[in-house]
């Protein structure tokens, strides 16, 4: 199988996954944990309010040149939510607890973290190497 096609596929297949999430939320319907997760990373993002009320979620396609890609977005805001609830690893929330006792916004840490985590993830994809949990966290912890 061609390996973009794979990866629209799993794209699609995420996106129809977010609107059945927000469809539920909107009805009032029970959700399971990780559904809840996904919920509250989306509420928590309005600017994409508009986005998440579409009847359908899989045709809207992103210039990523001009816009940002609210699904990929919010999916990485759900990957960190995910490690500073787990404590996995240490480093991630550490540094959460310590800005966030300083003040800081606690959305404005998540994206500054996030930043160091895109950029391992960019690493591992084009350098086809392992992800060095050694080096993020020295970068987490620069924060």
């Amino acid at each position: 199988m061609d390996e973009h096609l794979h990866y629209k596929q799993i794209a699609l297949l995420n996106r129809a996954h977010m609107g059945e999430v927000w469809r539920k939320v909107n009805d009032n319907e029970d959700l399971t944990e990780e559904e809840e997760l996904l919920a509250e990373q989306m509420q928590a993002h309005p600017e994409y309010g508009e986005m998440w009320e579409k009847e359908s979620l899989t045709d809207h396609p992103f210039d990523p040149s001009r816009e940002e890609n609210p699904f990929l977005h919010v999916s990485l805001h759900v990957m960190l939510e995910r490690q500073i609830r787990s404590g996995d690893p240490p480093c991630v929330r550490q540094t959460v607890e310590r800005l966030e006792a300083l003040g800081e916004d606690p959305h404005e840490i998540r994206h500054a973290i996030l930043r160091v985590l895109v950029q391992e993830i960019w690493e591992v994809m084009t350098r086809q190497r392992p992800f060095d949990l050694q080096h993020y966290c020295e970068e987490v912890e620069k924060i």
